[in-house]
């Protein structure tokens, strides 16, 4: 029995991401720049974050204990965003902010890529 619960968690777990890297590896494959990324703490309530440079706009990745408290931390999400265009996104157990105060995405597409390949890679 032990053996056949092995693969299905694997493939379970296989469309989860656990690690930041995995979200910078997922924007990398389509072309997006990361940089920079460091552990910045709780930069959110209860979160494990790290924070950086995707194509100059400034990006932070919290990783949550529950969904339960992605959700909670999403009000806190927009206050990092401030006056800048930006957005805040709780998909799954991750929160995802990023914050254009540079005015480097006008047309806003490149926040729409980043939060597309974000949500593919943690739902």
């Amino acid at each position: 029995m032990r053996r056949t619960l092995l693969p299905l968690l694997a493939l379970l777990l296989a469309g989860c991401s656990r690690d930041v890297d995995d979200i910078l590896d997922a924007w990398k494959a389509e072309g997006e720049v990361p940089s920079g990324f460091t552990d910045v703490g709780e930069k959110l309530p209860g979160g494990r974050c790290k924070a950086g440079k995707v194509n100059g706009l400034d990006a932070t990745l919290c990783f949550f204990d529950s969904g339960a408290k992605a959700d909670q931390a999403q009000e806190s999400a927009w206050a990092l965003v401030g006056e800048a265009v930006g957005a805040a996104v709780v998909s799954g157990k991750w929160v995802l902010v990023i914050a254009d105060p540079r005015k480097e995405d006008p047309s806003g597409r490149r926040i729409n890529a980043l939060v597309k390949i974000y949500q593919d890679k943690t739902r």
